[in-house]
């Protein structure tokens, strides 16, 4: 017995199309997934790299070393101006409280600004030759700068 050629169906213009339609929408899945990973893996790197860098800088002070060196207090036997009368902290603070001494800080109007003894008044060394008509005639004057 002869087999009987098998017949092809001669395909049509329409199945030519479905059939490179499908191939082409297949050949673009794989790139297409590659892309898709590729960016989850770069996304990722630069997340777990932030995360580093913010641990890495909220260190705590105690987890640092810092070496520290006791400075020696300096003799004071070399005061500017001996012959002016000094005056201690508990001498100043009873005659303020008692109202009887004007607290004056001598230093420039910045560094007053930034931090001054409470109730001082500011007059710059430059100023006080100027303005001593301002200051209490009947009140101790302590002056101070740092």
């Amino acid at each position: 017995m002869a087999k009987k050629p098998e017949s092809r169906r001669p395909t049509s213009r329409k199945t030519v199309r479905q059939n490179s339609r499908k191939n082409s929408l297949a050949s673009l899945v794989i790139p297409i997934v590659v892309g898709v990973v590729l960016v989850a893996l770069i996304v990722g790197a630069v997340i777990l790299n932030e995360k580093r860098l913010s641990s890495a800088a909220a260190v705590r002070p105690e987890e640092i070393s810092v070496p520290v060196k006791t400075v020696e207090p300096q003799p004071t036997q070399s005061i500017p101006n001996p012959e002016v009368p000094r005056i201690t902290l508990k001498e100043t603070q009873s005659l303020l409280e008692k109202g009887q001494a004007v607290l004056i800080d001598v230093r420039d109007s910045g560094a007053y600004d930034q931090s001054h003894a409470a109730g001082a008044l500011s007059f710059p060394e430059s100023e006080i030759e100027s303005r001593l008509s301002e200051l209490s005639r009947d009140k101790q004057l302590i002056l101070y700068c740092t």
